[in-house]
């Protein structure tokens, strides 16, 4: 399911209440005259819009066929709510049960009915919060998702079930010119690579856009309150809790943005401290001086040969760990992927190596973990410091452990010892440590890959342009 597709039911039915939102027609002014453009360019094209009404017709015919009478179906996400991107070419459609339904019933009951209704179609099963079935039509891609038919909150039956939810809450308050302003900090967010819930990518979702947007009045609002956030930041765009209470109800969160229809959910929690930054430093910029850049970004490709040059020009060394992915669905894939470097470089520093940085990577066939380290070869010996020599039971205890070691002395007061050390480069450490690998904390999928590892330098990503895109964001990367 794509990053917008836990919205709601129905399709905006004109620009809502006059007095419903706060997103006004500002004078027009310098900013305007940039923006309003580009607000027409990230609209959708007629002939897009066709396209997709289309393909829902027919995908709702489909389903109408084989579907009880008292099952609905609805439109979620973006296209829901008049928000989506120009060149979107995905649609979430809900197949929506009653709520007297048991939860296995309505789920296995949903994938049966769309898998009868779209037989003889691409589809292929997925998982997010409950399985979910994706059928290609078209060129676009569509997810029909089963979900229970709700009213309000409180009865909500799984997560996904809030998206009918969102459409009413956010439709009642955006009118065009906010919906334009939606697609703003959507592409200001995409093009800064922050645009996106999935575990990949840690960033803003659609829904928490749009949210922001309401909540601040406007795309220029939004970017003006956001370049003075400072770690942490609360916002309650329905006024669920009293200001304090927010970060005490979230705590060690950067970023909490209250649900409009839950009041214990944070839509923001998947915004990491890095996305929150760049976006600050991104707002800032802009206000400072806004620029069409900050909207289309052109990725820099380099060369080969100039990579090289760019990597050699660090004098630093590389190690590069390559696998074959887990067979895991990216939302799972991604954090196992983060937590495995991060046990790789714990490590590398207990063993004295010095990490220069790292990136980690998957194309859900392969999958890398890049260490950057200031040196890749280490001394025969290493420093060994030991208790206090007052203390009597750990000094003897670490004489035992080191009695063999050709030097065993005392530096004021403690006793210290110059042993052998047991790996001297980083790749001798590694192979160690991942003979056990989930003991250091890799997770049992990524120990499981790992029995096919391959090791390399940051020169062997050079040979592949998937993999040259990977050296260079990792060695090129800029504000």
């Amino acid at each position: 399911m794509d990053d917008e597709a836990h919205e709601a039911i129905g399709r905006p039915a004109g620009d809502g209440p006059e007095d419903s939102s706060n997103l006004g027609h500002p004078a027009h002014s310098h900013l305007d005259r940039l923006l309003d453009p580009i607000r027409r360019e990230l609209k959708p094209t007629a002939e897009e819009m066709a396209r997709l009404e289309s393909v829902e017709r027919t995908i709702k015919t489909r389903l109408k066929k084989v579907v009880p009478t008292d099952v609905e179906i609805g439109l979620m996400g973006s296209a829901a709510k008049g928000t989506a991107l120009r060149g979107n070419q995905e649609l979430d459609i809900f197949i929506l049960m009653p709520k007297s339904w048991p939860l296995d019933d309505m789920q296995k009951k949903g994938l049966q009915w769309a898998k009868t209704a779209m037989r003889g179609l691409k589809t292929e099963l997925n998982y997010a919060q409950h399985p979910y079935l994706k059928v290609h039509m078209d060129g676009i891609k569509v997810d029909l998702v089963p979900s229970y038919k709700l009213h309000n909150f409180e009865k909500l039956g799984s997560a996904v079930d809030r998206s009918q939810l969102h459409t009413v809450w956010v439709n009642a308050r955006l009118h065009e010119q906010g919906r334009d302003d939606v697609r703003l900090l959507k592409q200001f967010f995409k093009a800064l690579g922050v645009y996106g819930a999935q575990t990949r990518v840690e960033g803003f979702s659609g829904y928490l856009c749009e949210l922001l947007v309401i909540h601040y009045g406007g795309f220029a609002q939004a970017l003006h309150a956001m370049k003075d956030w400072k770690m942490p930041v609360a916002l309650d765009p329905a006024h669920h809790h009293p200001e304090a209470a927010v970060l005490k109800h979230f705590p060690n969160t950067p970023l909490v943005v209250i649900d409009p229809v839950d009041e214990n959910r944070n839509v923001a929690a998947v915004v990491s401290r890095t996305s929150m930054s760049r976006a600050v430093l991104a707002s800032r910029t802009f206000m400072q001086e806004p620029s069409r850049a900050f909207f289309f970004r052109e990725k820099e490709v380099h060369s080969p040969a100039k990579l090289r040059q760019m990597i050699k020009a660090r004098g630093t060394k590389t190690l590069v760990l390559f696998m074959p992915a887990p067979d895991l669905v990216e939302d799972v894939l991604w954090p196992q992927l983060r937590k495995c470097a991060q046990s790789l470089i714990g490590v590398l520093e207990r063993a004295e190596f010095r990490v220069f940085g790292h990136y980690f990577w998957s194309d859900g066939e392969r999958a890398l973990v890049l260490i950057e380290l200031m040196e890749d070869n280490l001394p025969a010996v290493r420093r060994a410091a030991g208790p206090q020599v007052w203390l009597a039971k750990d000094v003897a205890a670490f004489i035992s452990r080191h009695e063999k070691d050709a030097n065993l002395h005392v530096e004021h007061e403690r006793v210290v010892a110059i042993a052998k050390r047991e790996g001297r480069t980083a790749k001798e450490v590694l192979e160690k440590a991942m003979k056990k690998a989930e003991r250091i904390g890799v997770p049992a999928p990524f120990a499981r890959a790992m029995r096919k590892k391959t090791w390399g330098t940051a020169m062997d990503l050079l040979s592949a342009q998937a993999l040259r895109e990977v050296a260079a964001d990792y060695f090129s990367r800029r504000l």
